[in-house]
């Protein structure tokens, strides 16, 4: 996304009143400001078209210039201008494309589209990357990607909570907390918790907020494709 600075175009925008401090308040909390999340959300819901005599001139000199070699860089760079070109032709981003050829065109791309629906997901995936974790939530809930001024409560996820409590707390005190829940003895579970190791559980909360692989590493173990319900404590230390 192209940044907006001194010489860029300028416009008075008027904004209902509330909306300004919301914005504020939501560009605070992710470390950017005002004008930047505005441009970042328009520049998605409004993308710069391209005619077709340009988009192929500018096709032609990467190409040119990726002749000198396969393992020049820009490869993965050209790959994608061609794929942003045939679906700017198939949705109308591309201009001055005669109708019929766009139409094979668009025929063509679906029939990939549905033979490579594996990679179409994944680069799904990746076009998400634009948005925040808070964003891709408030989407999965309301099919908007809604920004809000104080940050929405953190949704309940029992299976993803089990898992990360069994890896923080010491497996010995989790039982014994486990036991005094179930007997509805709450005034003993809170002793529990109140004599666990903190330190202990301290440094195992740092621990998991390492990368996976730098977790393995640190314990001398080679990363498995797959990580999932794996305590990374050693014996020793699951006291």
């Amino acid at each position: 996304m192209a940044k907006a600075g001194r010489g860029a175009d300028q416009y008075m925008l008027r904004l209902p009143d509330g909306l300004r401090d919301r914005i504020k308040a939501y560009a605070e909390r992710m470390g950017t400001s005002i004008n930047s999340e505005i441009v970042r959300v328009l520049e998605r819901e409004f993308p710069e078209q391209w005619t077709v005599d340009d988009r192929l001139e500018e096709l032609g000199n990467m190409l040119s210039i990726l002749k000198a070699g396969t393992e020049d860089p820009r490869l993965d760079e050209f790959i994608q201008k061609v794929e942003e070109t045939v679906e700017g032709i198939v949705s109308g981003r591309v201009t001055g494309v005669d109708p019929y050829a766009r139409d094979a065109v668009s025929d063509m791309w679906s029939g990939y589209k549905t033979r490579e629906s594996e990679v179409a997901l994944e680069e799904e995936q990746d076009a998400q990357m634009d948005y925040t974790e808070e964003e891709l939530e408030t989407h999965r809930i309301t099919g908007r990607f809604e920004k809000y001024a104080v940050p929405p409560p953190k949704q309940p996820n029992p299976v993803d909570d089990e898992i990360h409590l069994m890896q923080v707390l010491p497996p010995r005190a989790l039982a014994e907390l486990t036991e005094k829940l179930g007997d509805g003895d709450l005034e003993a579970a809170a002793k529990v918790v109140l004599n666990m190791p903190k330190e202990k559980i301290l440094n195992r909360i740092r621990f998991l907020q390492l990368p996976i692989e730098e977790q393995y590493r640190r314990r001398g173990e080679e990363a498995p494709m797959h990580h999932f319900g794996l305590n990374p404590f050693p014996p020793d230390e699951e006291g």
